[in-house]
């Protein structure tokens, strides 16, 4: 008797081992909720980049998915940049198989404005927004220049 209920056991295990998982959208490195005020009245929040060196591209670079030269680049990863909002627009691929269709707007170390492509965000997948960034538009992130 016991072998039969270890025997149904195991078998329900691997039922449910096997059975594949629901898909879902996981962020696990979102943006600060919190908003910060820069230039007066321009809300921000910081998000996290897994690298340096990111480009930043003007408006008419983000319809063709960046193949444009940037207009800069923000220097440093981790916490060390902040962004207006985040809106959707041509697909990004990095190194063929990282790929995203949204973007957060900033202002580029070198003082340029545009756009950055969040396959650039820690956490994420591809063609997912960042889960705390707030989008343009709303809650006072216009993503235009202040």
């Amino acid at each position: 008797m016991r072998t039969r209920i270890l025997l149904a056991l195991a078998v329900l295990a691997a039922a449910l081992l096997a059975t594949p998982g629901t898909a879902s959208a996981y962020d696990g490195s979102p943006c600060s909720r919190t908003q910060n005020t820069v230039y007066t009245i321009f809300k921000v929040q910081y998000c996290p980049l897994w690298t340096g060196g990111v480009p930043v591209y003007d408006l008419s670079a983000v319809w063709s998915g960046g193949n444009q030269a940037p207009v800069g680049y923000l220097t440093y990863g981790g916490w060390s940049n902040w962004f207006n909002g985040q809106a959707q627009f041509g697909e990004y691929y990095l190194n063929g198989s990282v790929h995203n269709n949204w973007w957060a707007f900033t202002q580029a170390d070198n003082g340029a404005w545009g756009w950055v492509p969040e396959v650039y965000f820690s956490g994420g997948n591809n063609d997912e927004k960042d889960a705390g960034l707030y989008d343009c538009a709303s809650a006072g992130n216009w993503c235009t220049l202040p």
